[in-house]
């Protein structure tokens, strides 16, 4: 009887503890969806995870971190045993502390830590930009394939966790980094990042590709707008069916827009809209045609974890867009008091893009 009678003053005394721990399990699936999952492994921002025989990497971001930058082509790893060469471009140099450089700068202007997929091993050994199509042909040797498979494997699972963050939020930014030593014919004018007045065979200028090919850059905007789905930008295009998607990669809020706004020369962009002929700058071919501006256009990893919804290689359906950007060595790579400039006039031209397509409100230094 005693027992019953004290049944209710149990229970009241019982619920605070029961309310703790429902608390409790809520809180920790908070923090469990804010951490990475890989390979059964979990990871918190600032973690890296290892890949194929540690040649591969992934610095993982914060979970609403709206920006992913890829280091696919900076490696100088040979490899053990020693992966052979099957390639014959070079690499990157300095693309990846530009990264880091960059990602620094995002972080301090933002609040949030991007996401950054590594590979470590030389290019001619392994290129994350081989197309799928080419794969078994050219990396008959195991650990190249497994290398390779490993990149991507890293790269797809940081975009679906950004991807899923932003289901129902404003979206995101795959930003290829690479380097591009074009020249001239003869050394050129260009402004130093100290504001000196030099000259070099090297084109200053940062390559904004986009998927489409060199011809498509160089023509009307009339011809462009209608190109919006072949692009790596199909979902910005998308949501601002108001724009014409000519003003998307090159007009004054393109991000060749905002780059050139902070003294960094892109292509295209509102000054060099399209890929122009010109003998005494770029030479001549073997029938002694002018030979337009070189440009790199967009490789594998921008096509593939774009938002492309035409062409051979297409893209994800959701709000993540890829832009792949080669950068020149004398105005942003060469050095780190040049990266050190380069980097943060980068990282602001990021977060003003993400501010004008994708609706966020981050403040610049």
């Amino acid at each position: 009887m005693i027992f019953t009678k004290l049944k209710p003053i149990q229970a009241i005394y019982a619920l605070p503890i029961l309310l703790l721990i429902a608390l409790s399990f809520k809180n920790s699936a908070r923090i469990n969806e804010k951490l990475f999952i890989y390979e059964g492994k979990i990871y918190k921002p600032g973690d890296t995870v290892f890949g194929f025989k540690n040649y591969t990497k992934l610095v993982v971001g914060d979970n609403d971190a709206p920006l992913l930058l890829g280091v696919p082509h900076d490696g100088i790893a040979v490899g053990s045993p020693e992966i052979p060469e099957t390639g014959t471009t070079g690499r990157d140099i300095n693309t990846l502390p530009l990264a880091f450089e960059i990602a620094d700068n995002f972080k301090l202007a933002t609040k949030k830590r991007a996401w950054i997929v590594i590979n470590t091993i030389g290019r001619k050994r392994m290129d994350p930009n081989t197309f799928p199509n080419e794969v078994d042909k050219r990396y008959t040797n195991e650990d190249a394939k497994n290398t390779y498979l490993s990149y991507h494997n890293l790269l797809k699972a940081a975009r679906e966790r950004m991807a899923e963050t932003q289901k129902n939020g404003k979206g995101g930014l795959f930003l290829d980094l690479h380097g591009q030593a074009h020249t001239y014919q003869t050394p050129q004018p260009y402004i130093s990042v100290k504001g000196k007045a030099l000259s070099n065979k090297f084109i200053d200028q940062t390559e904004l590709g986009y998927g489409l090919s060199n011809f498509a850059i160089s023509q009307s905007d009339e011809y462009l707008d209608k190109l919006a789905d072949s692009s790596s930008v199909a979902a910005i295009a998308k949501a601002n069916p108001q724009v014409p998607f000519s003003q998307i990669i090159k007009g004054p809020y393109s991000f060749g827009g905002l780059l050139e706004a902070e003294k960094v020369i892109a292509v295209p962009g509102p000054n060099i809209k399209i890929l122009e002929q010109n003998a005494e700058l770029f030479g001549t071919d073997a029938n002694g045609t002018a030979k337009r501006r070189p440009y790199f256009n967009g490789g594998y990893c921008t096509r593939n974890y774009g938002t492309a919804i035409l062409g051979i290689t297409r893209g994800y359906q959701d709000n993540i867009s890829a832009i792949q950007a080669e950068t020149p060595g004398i105005t942003v790579r060469n050095n780190e008091p040049i990266r050190e400039i380069a980097a943060e006039r980068f990282s602001r031209a990021i977060v003003n893009y993400l501010n004008k397509w994708y609706g966020y409100n981050f403040k610049n230094r």
